[in-house]
């Protein structure tokens, strides 16, 4: 039989034992919160201890992570059952199939580290408005397999970590470069140090509670844990003043909730919970009323007094430094001003709610705006620019081509993000015909260069086979030789500028001609060709870009096959009926059908050896828009590869009638 004396120091053991070791894991009963009705989805919460999730006096599941969740299943009409315990038990429970999602995860989510990572991850912003979109897209290809093991992550919340100090004063993050770090096994802050974020030496121990008691018993030089964790289990230990916590807290963890087995439809109605919480401000009134306790203390009315009646020796100097301070920030402001003005690219900026606050120069005089357009919605003022989308997708864009306000712009669209918000956005935009003036440009000097180059090396060519007859001494051959190349050549520069009026086409030409007869390609011309010059009309430099790069297309498409006997580029030209029609065609035939479908695409190319290729179609392509025309594509692998141009021009008055009549 057991005394009286030693059942009361038992059950006082037990007692200081259960304080000191809470329970753990879902030993403990799962909690019902949420809808009364319907299917029950069974959550477990990674134990962050209190204030997130912890068993409360009576064993039943509290915390933040509880009200929120009991919110969101109150918003959307889920009934969840709510489990907690440590990442092995995630892990069990995840292999076994008994829970369908998993709360304060790491978010992002990194599939090579998390406690579900071997299976595939799709991380979802919960700002993002077409999320119903993606979830289908992403599903509709899966088979039942891979669908089931499929998993959701959304954002849930921001929990800040800090690096607790023995003594009374909180050192800094770079005192403890290379020093040792005591940790909690299996914790979130565990994993973040893990990563490399800072050199030191971990030292893991059980609990928060047990990092704790050793860092107030010198077994290391700090300890990283969950701010309001260290602070509150502090406080439990009475070594408060022995523990100091870094001030502000350094860093933000973010926790997600992963919805497990593909569950699409749930991963949208907690993704709708959430963004609706989220708007209406209740995560963070939830937050609040969970930490308040961890916040500074109200000072006492003698630290008013004293506070006060030090801020009143103060006050006057701080309104003359407030008023030196405004003008020099008015004069950086105008600095400001006159810098963005002098950029020739034009410079728009946004805030939150897609409200101008900023327009250089250059943006006002490409939109048409003026400076009362600050203050204005964005998107209202100019139809098109979408900056609401890049507000709530938090994703940059990068040149886009818009025709914004009658102008084609080239547009980079970039989020402005603090704490993990996006609280504005930053737009540049440069004129489209400055941008095609200055390839235009390049292209034809470019042409010019490669024309002057093969011809010169024809000529060294004859020169050399002149000289050998001269040597000899076949002086009627080489009199022979030298009056059929000028024959020759007279007769085909004289068809070319008889029927290609252009010169800058006519240039093209001459120089693709030259190049072909240096590889050993047949370049023919059809004969029926015509092509006026038409002034202003057209863009000379369109031409040349368009007419250029489709034939040096073909010859590098021959090349790249391997130059037989009989290939060939064939060309032909007609003015005529209001349009200018182009056809280039080889007959190398390596177009195929998947390069087929996306051979106008920016950045794409069939070449194997390409460098800075995939640009070339593109461009013709965006001027052949512009100019109203249209281009085709007609192949056949193997055999040969068309392409045909359609310009519009205008019918009266044509310039060409008065050339043929």
């Amino acid at each position: 039989m057991i005394s009286g004396s030693r059942l009361s120091f038992l059950l006082f053991c037990c007692s200081v034992l259960l304080f000191l070791f809470p329970e753990r894991g879902t030993g403990g009963s799962p909690r019902i919160v949420g809808s009364e009705t319907g299917r029950t989805y069974h959550v477990f919460c990674l134990d962050s201890g209190a204030p997130y999730i912890f068993r409360d006096s009576a064993g039943e599941l509290a915390g933040m992570y509880v009200d929120i969740l009991s919110s969101l299943g109150e918003r959307e009409g889920l009934k969840l059952s709510l489990s907690s315990g440590d990442g092995r038990e995630a892990r069990r429970n995840v292999h076994l199939g008994k829970i369908d999602a998993v709360a304060g995860c790491l978010y992002p989510t990194l599939p090579d580290s998390e406690i579900f990572g071997y299976l595939p991850v799709k991380n979802l912003d919960p700002q993002n408005r077409n999320l119903s979109v993606e979830l289908d897209l992403l599903t509709h290809r899966l088979s039942g397999k891979e669908l089931l093991s499929y998993v959701f992550t959304l954002p849930f919340l921001r929990e800040p970590a800090t690096f607790f100090f023995p003594g009374r004063e909180a050192g800094g993050t770079d005192t403890l470069r290379g020093k040792t770090v005591l940790v909690a096994a299996e914790s979130q802050e565990e994993r973040h140090l893990s990563g490399g974020s800072l050199p030191v030496s971990l030292l893991r121990e059980e609990s928060p509670r047990t990092v704790l008691a050793a860092l107030a018993a010198g077994r290391g030089h700090g300890a990283f844990l969950g701010a309001y964790q260290g602070i509150k289990i502090s406080r439990e230990m009475g070594r408060e003043q022995d523990i100091s916590p870094l001030r502000p807290f350094p860093y933000l963890v973010a926790k997600g909730i992963a919805v497990l087995k593909g569950q699409s439809a749930l991963a949208l109605q907690f993704f709708r919970g959430l963004d609706t919480m989220e708007r209406a401000g209740e995560i963070d009134r939830i937050r609040d009323r969970w930490i308040s306790e961890f916040e500074p203390s109200v000072f006492s009315m003698r630290q008013i007094w004293n506070w006060a009646g030090a801020g009143a020796l103060l006050l006057c100097a701080f309104l003359a430094w407030n008023m030196m301070l405004k003008r020099k920030v008015t004069i950086i402001v105008k600095e400001r001003e006159k810098i963005l003005d002098f950029i020739r690219d034009g410079i728009l900026a946004v805030d939150r709610d897609g409200k101008i606050t900023m327009i250089n120069r250059a943006a006002r005089t490409l939109l048409g705006l003026s400076h009362e357009s600050v203050g204005k919605e964005a998107d209202l003022c100019i139809p098109g620019l979408s900056a609401g989308m890049i507000l709530a997708g938090g994703r940059p864009v990068y040149d886009h081509q818009q025709n914004l306000n009658g102008a084609l712009l080239s547009c980079s669209k970039v989020p402005v993000i603090q704490a993990g918000r996006t609280v504005g956005a930053i737009i540049t935009m440069r004129d489209m015909s400055e941008l095609q003036a200055m390839a235009e440009e390049i292209t034809g000097v470019r042409t010019y260069v490669e024309s002057l180059r093969v011809q010169g090396h024809e000529f060294m060519n004859k020169l050399q086979a002149i000289s050998g007859l001269i040597q000899l001494r076949r002086y009627d051959r080489a009199i022979e030789f030298i009056a059929s190349e000028t024959d020759s050549r007279h007769s085909a520069t004289a068809f070319m500028t008889e029927r290609i009026k252009n010169a800058a086409v006519c240039g093209v030409l001459m120089g693709k001609a030259g190049r072909c007869r240096e590889l050993g390609i047949q370049f023919c011309l059809d004969p029926e060709s015509f092509c006026c010059d038409r002034g202003g009309e057209i863009n000379d430099r369109s031409l040349v870009i368009i007419v250029g790069n489709l034939l040096q297309n073909a010859i590098e498409a021959l090349e790249e096959k391997g130059i037989a006997p009989g290939a060939s580029v064939d060309f032909s030209i007609f003015d005529e009926s209001g349009h200018i029609l182009i056809s280039v065609c080889d007959n190398a035939g390596t177009l195929t059908d998947e390069g087929a479908s996306r051979l106008f695409e920016k950045g794409f190319t069939t070449k194997k050896k390409a460098e800075l290729s995939g640009f070339g179609l593109y461009n013709i392509k965006t001027i052949v828009d512009a100019l109203g025309g249209t281009i085709t594509a007609d192949y056949e692998t193997g055999n040969f590869t068309e392409f045909t141009v359609s310009l519009p021009v205008s019918s009266s008055a044509d310039p060409c009638l008065k050339e043929v009549f």
